[in-house]
């Protein structure tokens, strides 16, 4: 373009100079003729050196020679206007080739864009903003249909005033916009414009003389309006116009399309892997019940054989003692007797406390209860909890010069069912295990909620943490980090207890950030009759 503008004022310049010259000559030639004709004295000189003929020829050769010249000049000269017509063309095929150029790279950028990673509100403001570039525009805006509002809101918007017209709202059916996505046509619209064709139609700040509005259409269905509109009275827009911004609104239908498949197929992935994790969790309790529920059964039978043996071993410890005492052995002998068996005695006393230990670990296990569920208040059975737990949380730690704080936060809940003797088990295992966790003071959270149809209780704690390894392992029997403190039946006992309730334990920790286990049970449903019949502590509130 720039080359061609140089020629052009090149052959303008040459123009100017031919006809300078041209004029110079016909000056020149009609000077000689006015001093030959009416200056007798040159005339007559002209005559005394050469005779008439030879003055006649001389003055035709002279006229040939300048109406040569003129005719040379005149071809020349239109010449010169068929070449400045030639460029002109080509000035103005230039143009359309560099609009049309401009064109097809907005229509390849916006293609591109189609098929790229970026969100579906910024694929669509460059869709708006290339369109407005391509056609030379004033101002754009790009409607897309709410659903929930049943309106189409205005989602990218370039040009003046755009942020009075950003997030505006538009009836179906009114205005243009409107009009345009009830019926799914485009409209090539101009300074007639007849607004009673459209309801309610927007006036705009400033006089729109030529508007091209499409429609977005996905599968016959119209999702959103595209709309181009120009100010300037010395530019209208054209049909090829109308075609080229039917390109852009196909991108923007189509990048709509792509969005709304690509929504769904997340939505459907992360169906996919909540079940997938949802069937891991559950396979994994599964498992884990049916391998603490077949360790339970083994720990059962392995403790009445064990206790059968400690009883006998007790029994006849026992009778040994008394033998002993009336036999006749020297007494430094009896007292080195009495004292074995003693502790033989002792030994197998403390055998009967793991026994006992061990049993109560089976009967959490086996496949069924002789007790009978009935309706619990889990927040009452909190408050009781928090209560028999109150001495070690306060008082010991008091005396320690350490300070706990028990924080409950126990919202309305639907009464579950089970025992509660074993449920408040588990709430003060909970809270002994938190407590142990705060060797220097800290904080422990109770809380209740109802959430999806379950109760949810969650108990937290500011203490030291697990890493995975110990954290994995938590609920595994007779596994502890307490050494001589623990038995690793506490976290234990308390899965077999919310198993047996149909509940779910689970528990969520960091090194250094705490430790929050979470009880989700079911709910007890139950007429009205029968919520009345739901226990209900007469326990105070912890403040």
């Amino acid at each position: 373009m720039d080359t061609i503008d140089k020629e052009l004022k090149k052959i303008q310049r040459r123009d100017w100079q031919m006809w300078v010259l041209v004029l110079t000559v016909f000056l020149i030639f009609a000077t000689f003729i006015v001093l030959v004709v009416f200056f007798s004295d040159l005339q007559q000189m002209y005559e005394d050196q050469i005779d008439v003929r030879m003055f006649n020829f001389l003055l035709l050769g002279f006229v040939a020679l300048s109406l040569l010249f003129i005719g040379y000049v005149v071809l020349k000269e239109i010449a010169v206007k068929k070449l400045q017509k030639d460029l002109m063309e080509e000035r103005i095929t230039a143009q359309v080739l560099e609009r049309r150029l401009t064109e097809l790279e907005a229509v390849f950028e916006v293609t591109t864009l189609v098929n790229s990673e970026m969100e579906l509100s910024g694929i669509l403001d460059t869709i708006s903003s290339k369109a407005l570039r391509a056609l030379g525009g004033d101002q754009s805006s790009l409607f897309l249909y709410d659903s929930q509002i049943n309106k189409l809101r205005c989602v990218s918007v370039w040009g003046p005033n755009s942020e009075v017209v950003k997030n505006a709202e538009v009836e179906i059916g009114e205005s243009v916009a409107g009009w345009v996505m009830q019926h799914g046509k485009p409209l090539h619209l101009g300074e007639d414009l007849n607004e009673g064709h459209f309801p309610n139609f927007i006036k705009k700040e400033k006089q729109i003389v030529s508007s091209l509005c499409v429609p977005l259409m996905v599968q016959n269905k119209a999702k959103g309006v595209l709309n181009i509109s120009l100010f300037d009275p010395k530019k209208k827009f054209t049909e090829t116009d109308l075609k080229l911004v039917s390109i852009f609104a196909e991108n923007a239908a189509i990048s709509i399309e792509k969005a709304e498949l690509y929504e769904k197929l997340k939505n459907q992935t992360q169906t996919l892997e909540n079940a997938y994790e949802e069937l891991k969790t559950t396979q994994n309790r599964l498992v884990q019940s049916e391998k603490l529920r077949a360790l339970g059964n083994l720990a059962s039978g392995v403790s009445h054989d064990f206790n059968n043996i400690l009883a006998a071993i007790m029994g006849r410890t026992q009778l040994l003692l008394r033998e002993v005492e009336t036999a006749a052995i020297p007494e430094k002998h009896k007292q080195n007797l009495q004292k074995w068996l003693k502790v033989m005695e002792q030994l197998a006393n403390d055998g009967a406390e793991t026994v006992k230990r061990i049993q109560k670990f089976a009967r959490t296990y086996r496949a069924s209860s002789e007790k009978e569920f009935r309706p619990l208040d889990i927040n009452s059975i909190i408050q009781e909890a928090v209560e028999f737990t109150r001495p070690k949380w306060k008082d010991e730690a008091q005396l320690k010069g350490i300070h706990i704080g028990m924080d409950t936060k126990l919202e309305d809940l639907s009464p579950s069912s089970g025992d509660r003797e074993e449920m408040r088990e588990v709430l003060t295992n909970l809270i002994f295990n938190s407590i142990d966790a705060l060797p220097d003071g800290g904080k422990i959270k109770i809380s209740t909620r109802m959430r999806d149809g379950m109760l949810e209780v969650k108990v937290s704690d500011t203490g030291l943490g697990m890493i995975e390894e110990i954290k994995s392992r938590v609920f595994e029997p007779f596994f502890t980090t307490k050494k001589e403190k623990g038995n690793g039946l506490g976290l234990s006992v308390a899965y077999g207890i919310v198993s047996r309730h149909n509940g779910h334990i689970a528990v969520e920790s960091e090194p250094g950030e705490g430790t929050t286990f979470t009880i989700t049970l079911p709910e007890y449903r139950v007429g009205e009759a029968e919520k009345a019949e739901v226990e209900v502590s007469s326990s105070q509130v912890i403040t």
